[in-house]
Parts: structure tokens; sequence; C-alpha cells
């Protein structure tokens, strides 16, 4: 059973018979008996009779499955209706996923911002690693995902909003932090704080595979804000792709952020969604605010 075999049955019971019922159906007199036939034999009723000069006659099952049929054909043309003005109307509910560790940089801008424009939008969020938030777009947890452009997987489209080169940030007294760069290279033998929090380590080795400095982790900071801590206490030096506008950890602390000197890498911020569909209009606003909002609030990492 299927929608266009009970569109020729409502088409032969409203015309009374099959070449009207093609005509108005704009396929061919055979396309709509062959859908009869296999319509019967799904429901193993005899629901039309056929005859030279009879045209067509519904027989009693065939009037009460033409009713039921009637009422399925109005529901999915409701659906139907219903999707195109749900995809089109600004008003409702946004479900967007970020990358946690970027998550502070990300999300309260967006947000604050974006409601002050549409405030019939409400945005709902969730924080999440890379894969897990991939799979949410797939399934259709979510719609739109704030991710760094790696382990992108199939199926998933991206548009980038802000690509920076890696910085680095150095302790308060260090001696290169009044240096307008830097190079990995210089800092070979201190001791180097990662951000452990996948694909953050692969990310992190291949920028320095690209500057041809060994990896060398002393610490591994499970959140962003740790990393940054641990380097206003002087404990070493990190790397951050993300520039907050404010040079301090949560302790107030002051440090230093230096761009990097050497050309590796880079891991743009992008805004990901389910590839094959089309966003609601909600979406399709808030990303279109967010390259307005990425664009004009990147800074250079000097």
């Amino acid at each position: 059973m299927n929608l266009r075999r009970l569109e020729y049955l409502v088409a032969v019971a409203d015309t009374g018979g099959l070449t009207a019922a093609a005509e108005r159906c704009h396929v061919s007199q055979s396309a709509v008996s062959l859908g009869l036939s296999e319509l019967e034999s799904a429901l193993r009723l005899r629901l039309v009779i056929r005859g030279p000069g009879r045209g067509a006659v519904l027989t009693d099952a065939g009037r009460e499955v033409v009713a039921e049929a009637r009422g399925v054909l109005t529901a999915v043309s409701e659906l139907g209706a219903n999707a195109r003005r749900l995809g089109q109307d600004i008003a409702g509910t946004l479900r967007i996923g970020c990358y946690a560790p970027v998550a502070a940089l990300c999300l309260p801008a967006a947000i604050a911002g974006f409601r002050t424009e549409q405030p019939e939008v409400a945005i709902e969020f969730v924080e999440g690693s890379l894969p897990d938030l991939q799979r949410q777009l797939l399934d259709g947890r979510c719609e739109l995902a704030f991710l760094y452009r790696q382990d992108i997987l199939p199926g998933i489209e991206v548009q980038v909003l802000t690509d920076q080169q890696p910085h680095v940030l150095l302790p308060p007294d260090h001696r290169f932090r009044r240096r307008r760069s830097v190079a990995l290279e210089e800092l070979a033998d201190e001791p180097f704080i990662l951000l452990d929090v996948q694909p953050s380590e692969r990310y992190f080795r291949s920028v320095f595979d690209a500057a041809g400095v060994p990896m060398a982790v002393a610490h591994r900071a499970g959140s962003f804000e740790l990393a940054r801590a641990m380097v206003a206490r002087g404990l070493g030096y990190t790397l951050s792709v993300q520039r907050p506008a404010v040079d301090r950890s949560v302790e107030g602390i002051a440090f230093g952020t230096v761009p990097l000197r050497d050309t590796v890498p880079t891991t743009p911020l992008v805004l990901g969604r389910a590839a094959g569909g089309r966003l609601t209009r909600r979406a399709e606003v808030f990303a279109a605010y967010c390259r307005e909002l990425f664009s004009a609030t990147s800074r250079p990492a000097g």
C-alpha cells in the first residue's frame, strides 16, 4: 500500500472511470489499473469492478476503503502544509549544539545577540564532544552545532565562521611575553601544558610536527580555563586557537599572548548541519547572524 495507489482509488471514485482518473492523476490508464490491482492485492479485497461499458464501480469494501483513504490523504496534505509553515516560521524553538571547550566563547554572545534581534525564537543548547554533536545533528536532535573542522562525519556539512592561527600563552614573567611573535623551537625546553580534550591532542601534535619540534607534554588540562590558569601561575606555556577578549585567568592573573611565528595547520571554527535537507527559517536566520557575529568579533592573535 502506498499513497499514490490511494490517490488512484479516490480518483476512480470521484470520476467513475479509469480513463478520467488517469487524466486527473496525470498518469496513464494502465498505471491506474496496475495501481488498483496492487492495492487490492495488498488489502486482499476487491475494491473496483471494471468492465467494458461499465466504467469502474466501487464494491461495498471499495466504498469503505475510499472513505478511509480520503482521511489519510487529507492528513498527509495537512502534514505537508504544516511542515512547510513550520519551516518558514521564525517563531519557535531552535536546538543547537556546541563543542564543550569553546562553548563559553560561542554560546553566550550568539544566544544573547540573536535573542535581541529575534525574541520570538527560543534557543535550547547542548554541549558535547565533536562525535556526539555530529550524531545529534544526523538524528535531528540538533539543527546546528558549533564545531571544529576535525573528524567531520559523512553527512555533515560545515560553514567556516572563523579561522585563526594558534597563538602561544606565556606566564606573566616570561622573557618572550613582549615579543611580536615566538617560534615553538624557542620553547622546546620549556614545560608544555596540553588542552587534553579530544581531538585537541591530535591537532596540537600536527602543529608541533609542522614546526619540526617534539611535543613534550608536562601537564594535561581538561578545560580551556584550567590551561590558562596554569599558564598564569607559571607552570608552563600552552597553545590556543581561540582568544578571549581578556588575557587573564579565572584568578585574575594576567598572562602573555603572543602570535605563533611558525606556519602550522589551523582548525577552523565551523557551524555544522546535517546535509541533504533544508534548514528551518529560524536556523537559516541564526546561521546568518553567526556569520556576521564572528566576522565582526574575530581579532588577530597579537
